[in-house]
């Protein structure tokens, strides 16, 4: 009897043990979460495009909200060649860019170096001529995209004044670029409650850069995703550019946070889709291979997700800038396929304070189209209606509903829209080499 006592007592204090070591080993799951999780599941993520999309969705009028229903549905995807044919696209775009600096303190007025190094970022990174191409592994080299896309402080504002391309503007705001007024409008955006209004947000890419916090690094507005004047990208001053402030904050101190959201606002998702954690999701682009969630610092190649070599060095992912290499071939058509749609007015009057090659971009024409809605018919202005001319008009799903040819020496020609469903539309006027385009709502 002693021993079987004996026997009971040892079981019991070894099972005590096996207790207390496993609420050891669970306190220090705990205590290690944080850093063992997946990459994709953090407190707060380094881009804040989709919880502004989401947060703008009640605010959009229907005709907006049907243009990004499109586009979240991934039916944007015109023909290239197709397209080329009607509209005669330049081989590489230039996109001007107007740079709106609000500031609190002294360290967030950034500087205009550091401002042309994030332009310098941009047009590396876009035109494949990044200085770390080389480090894109083997198996995604054939996929590696030079987008033919550049980026120029714009030489004009809106009412046709001269211009640097940089506004700043000193706030009374900490954190700024995630406020949001008793109105339900970010500060960030207006004057009137401590921002900066954007120029002609057709016409430009309005990039503001300001503090943010909450770990965010910045964020942009998909096609569609906000209100105008709320459209384009903002940016923490600690993380735009490669030189000043930016210097002193690596891991995202080169300038890929403004490639990384730019490419949002040219509608490009992250690459592991909508979703964190599932591979039934997806971006859309079919030669990024599948992925569970996103990648977190500098990982060594290979990584397997979903069964596939993880493209975690694209530019889409949320790794180290030093890290970032590529687009993919899939991303560059996505993106010209909105840059031809509903992005397409940004290739409208493009001047440039600097370009590439030091010249003023020669400017497309503008197209003044009323009334807009239109239910029945809409008259059409444009320079280029004093010579032949073609009418082309697209839908968001890549769809050609009309191609007419218009009289020369017309100033004014009515388009009879009343076969087209309602909806959102891209009208282009082609005259031989020359372009003009204006976005066309339908009403019901």
């Amino acid at each position: 009897m002693l021993n079987e006592n004996a026997t009971a007592n040892a079981a019991k204090k070894c099972k005590k043990k096996w207790r207390q070591k496993k609420i050891r080993h669970l306190l220090l799951i705990l205590v290690l979460l944080p850093i063992l999780r997946p990459s994709g599941l953090r407190a707060q993520a380094p881009c804040a495009t989709d919880a502004v999309a989401r947060r703008n969705a009640g605010r959009l009028p229907p005709p907006t909200f049907a243009c990004r229903s499109a586009l979240e549905e991934g039916r944007i995807g015109l023909d290239q060649t197709e397209l080329a044919s009607a509209v005669s696209p330049r081989t590489v775009a230039t996109i001007q860019v107007v740079v709106h600096v609000v500031y609190k303190s002294a360290a967030e007025n950034i500087s205009d170096d550091q401002i042309y190094s994030q332009l310098a970022v941009l047009n590396a990174d876009f035109r494949k001529s990044n200085s770390n191409t080389g480090a894109v592994p083997p198996l995604f080299l054939p996929l590696a995209a030079d987008l033919e896309l550049e980026f120029c402080l714009a030489a004009k504002d809106p009412q046709g004044n001269p211009a640097t391309g940089i506004t700043r503007q000193e706030t009374p705001w900490n954190n700024i670029g995630q406020l949001i007024a008793p109105d339900g409008r970010p500060r960030i955006h207006y004057t009137e409650l401590g921002g900066a209004d954007a120029w002609d947000t057709e016409h430009y890419l309005n990039i503001w850069v300001a503090s943010i916090g909450g770990g965010v690094l910045g964020y942009g507005t998909y096609p569609g995703a906000a209100p105008p004047a709320e459209d384009g990208v903002v940016i923490d001053p600690r993380y735009f550019g490669a030189t000043g402030l930016a210097a002193s904050y690596p891991p995202h101190h080169k300038g890929r946070t403004a490639t990384h959201e730019i490419g949002h606002y040219f509608n490009l998702l992250h690459i592991w889709g909508p979703d964190e954690n599932s591979c039934a999701d997806d971006d859309g682009v079919a030669d990024t291979p599948t992925q569970r969630a996103p990648y977190l610092g500098c990982p060594p190649y290979p990584q397997l997700s979903c069964g596939n070599s993880a493209m975690f060095m694209n530019f889409m992912d949320y790794t180290d800038d030093a890290c970032m290499v590529l687009f993919t071939e899939g991303q560059k058509s996505r993106l010209w396929s909105t840059l031809n749609t509903v992005r397409a007015g940004l290739l409208d009057s493009v001047f440039c304070a600097t370009t590439p090659v030091g010249e003023p971009v020669p400017a497309q024409t503008s197209i003044r189209m009323y009334p807009n809605p239109a239910t029945t018919e809409i008259a059409l202005e444009s320079p280029l209606f004093d010579r032949e001319c073609r009418i082309c008009v697209w839908d968001m799903t890549g769809r050609l509903w009309k191609m007419e040819h218009c009289a020369a020496l017309a100033s004014v020609l009515h388009l009879d829209v009343s076969d087209l469903p309602a909806g959102c539309y891209r009208l282009f006027i082609v005259s031989g080499g020359h372009t003009g385009s204006g976005l066309l709502v339908k009403a019901l």
